[in-house]
């Protein structure tokens, strides 16, 4: 019996005005003429792939699937309908489907359009084809060790699963990495795309990365920030200091009295701005 999802080698039986029925013997099937690829006659024998077509009849297609049978990769989004699932290019006519239960509760989490997933194939009770996010093992065991010389590396990967704390991340001809929600520059989606830096190389091989800036880069913007917050005001002063209530240094300026203390280190040491009667001033 044919199925979906899979490839079959059938032969032309007849030819239609949309487009041609093709045969294994017992059973028939129609290829579009959208799915032709090449010249075909009446006898010949082509290898196709079978899949449901919009009006759910088993079609061929002489196009070449990203996946077919057993086989995994990483397909992009093309739809996603919230209340329902996603739709992924798999190469041909049809979109490939992604029921909503593959996905993580919080819609915030969920993919957007452009970004890509690693699906392998599956059937629904109906035997359609649908599509099934693939995770452990198969993407895993991909992987790439890496060393200590990837410390302080900037990396890029696809986020493919969530754990309790963070993303699982895959990282193409490289390890898996994990991003930690306290490292993360917002909350990351399924499928996409990140960025970020090796701070950390497990025993294992695989590696913690951060979408923080490192220490040294993140106190010169905010050395900048507090410069440009006194060139704004009047007489270039503010009535904060080292010493000022965190409360107060958040309201003003927007960052942690721990940020705050080392811009104004900074700021005092390329003496830029100086501390006087509870006001910090910039140097004239």
């Amino acid at each position: 019996m044919m199925r979906p999802g899979e490839s079959a080698t059938l032969t032309v039986v007849r030819e239609a005005s949309f487009g041609y029925f093709l045969s294994d013997g017992n059973e028939d099937v129609l290829l579009h003429k959208n799915d032709v690829t090449e010249a075909i006659a009446i006898d010949d024998s082509l290898n196709v792939f079978l899949y449901h077509d919009h009006q759910n009849r088993l079609s061929a297609t002489m196009k070449t699937p990203i996946i077919k049978d057993d086989e995994i990769d990483w397909l992009e989004v093309v739809q996603v309908r919230p209340t329902h699932g996603v739709f992924v290019y798999n190469g041909i006519s049809r979109d490939l489907f992604i029921s909503m239960d593959e996905f993580p509760q919080d819609r915030s989490e969920w993919p957007e359009k452009g970004d890509r997933l690693c699906c392998s194939l599956t059937w629904d009770k109906k035997g359609r084809l649908m599509g099934r996010l693939v995770k452990g093992a198969p993407i895993t065991d991909k992987a790439i060790p890496a060393d200590q010389s990837w410390l302080n590396r900037e990396v890029s990967g696809i986020v493919y699963h969530f754990l309790d704390e963070g993303a699982a991340i895959y990282v193409e001809d490289g390890p898996i990495a994990f991003l930690h929600q306290d490292e993360a520059d917002g909350i990351p989606r399924l499928g996409q795309l990140i960025k970020g830096r090796v701070h950390f190389v497990r025993e294992d091989g695989r590696i913690n990365i951060t979408q923080r800036l490192k220490r040294t880069d993140q106190q010169d913007i905010d050395a900048k920030k507090v410069l440009m917050y006194l060139e704004s005001r009047r007489n270039q002063a503010m009535p904060l200091t080292d010493k000022s209530a965190p409360e107060d240094i958040e309201r003003a300026v927007g960052m942690s009295k721990a940020a705050f203390k080392r811009a104004l280190g900074k700021l005092m040491k390329q003496k830029l701005i100086e501390q006087k009667d509870g006001f910090t001033h910039k140097v004239k």
